[in-house]
């Protein structure tokens, strides 16, 4: 390329001006040969697994970075006309050696923390699995602990010995947060059914509301709570656990229920009452009626008037 020198002759004396200016050359680009290619690869494979293993080793990813750029004819032409030198066969050969050592070394240490972590989550593994195990197996041993105290509740329960019951009853009761619905309705039958044998009306009271609390529909239990009242003093809470467990088909609690509810009672009709529990809006007694409703259940069913 013909270099001039600037200014040499004055602007007026120029002849063709444009002619001795400086021309921007495009950019020569290095012919590749079929060799090429194969440092084309290289190189595309040494960047890609440099990207894989950037977040791992910061060492051994700068390594393979190195080795992409310097097997690449692209990164050899950027030297060579960086530093403007020709880079020679001998000179590339000292350079990939040098770095693909390099590679080597950081890679074993790559290779070693990769197998460090792995060996770390093997070990957290083992010591969540024995975590679990010993999760689970205090977990048996307190529901094991738990069906003992229930056992012996319910034996000294049956022996009479209350005081003994309770206490085991009691022992279970700190167990309750572990264990499920059942076995808590379990243990609050056990203590209220003690309570209202050794006449502690008013524990028993709140064993029966623990229990009714939790969903417990045995009529029994109604009836009994409403004995409790009874001691009590409690009338008109009697009455209505009375009333709730006759409902429920209790003989015993419909006995006691006539007696201390002094109602008369004067009939006024007779209901015609749907199976879903609702009554018929017209009193319906033919063919239809209730047809909505999943049909009649009690076609007569007695409406009183009830007055103190």
């Amino acid at each position: 390329m013909k270099h001039y020198v600037p200014h040499l002759i004055p602007e007026k004396h120029r002849v063709l001006p444009d002619y001795f200016r400086q021309q921007n050359q495009p950019e020569a680009t290095p012919v590749t040969d079929p060799a090429d290619f194969l440092w084309w690869a290289m190189a595309a494979v040494s960047a890609l697994a440099a990207l894989l293993v950037w977040s791992y080793h910061t060492g051994f990813s700068f390594s393979l970075l190195l080795l992409a750029f310097f097997a690449s004819p692209w990164g050899r032409h950027r030297i060579e006309k960086g530093l403007r030198f020709y880079f020679t066969p001998a000179l590339k050969a000292g350079v990939l050696g040098l770095l693909v050592i390099s590679c080597v070394v950081t890679g074993q240490q790559y290779r070693e923390q990769v197998a460090q972590a792995a060996e770390a989550s093997r070990l957290a593994a083992i010591a969540k699995q024995k975590a679990e195990q010993e999760a689970n197996r205090q977990a048996m041993l307190r529901l094991d602990s738990l069906r003992t105290y229930l056992t012996k509740g319910d034996g000294q329960l049956k022996k009479g010995a209350y005081a003994k019951s309770i206490g085991f009853y009691k022992q279970a009761v700190r167990l309750t947060s572990e264990v499920n619905g059942i076995e808590r309705q379990h243990i609050w039958a056990g203590l209220a059914e003690n309570y209202f044998r050794t006449k502690q009306h008013q524990l028993a009271v709140q064993q029966y509301d623990a229990l009714m609390a939790d969903g417990s529909a045995d009529p029994e239990y109604h009836y009994k709570r409403a004995l409790c009242y009874q001691k009590l003093g409690r009338k008109r809470e009697a009455i209505a656990d009375l009333y709730e467990a006759s409902e429920a088909g209790y003989k015993p609690a419909t006995k006691l229920y006539d007696q201390l509810n002094p109602l008369l009672r004067k009939l006024l009709y007779y209901q015609t009452v749907c199976c879903d529990g609702s009554d018929s809006p017209s009193n319906a007694k033919g063919r239809g009626a209730c047809s909505h409703h999943g049909g009649v259940c009690n076609w007569n069913k007695p409406m009183k008037l009830f007055k103190l």
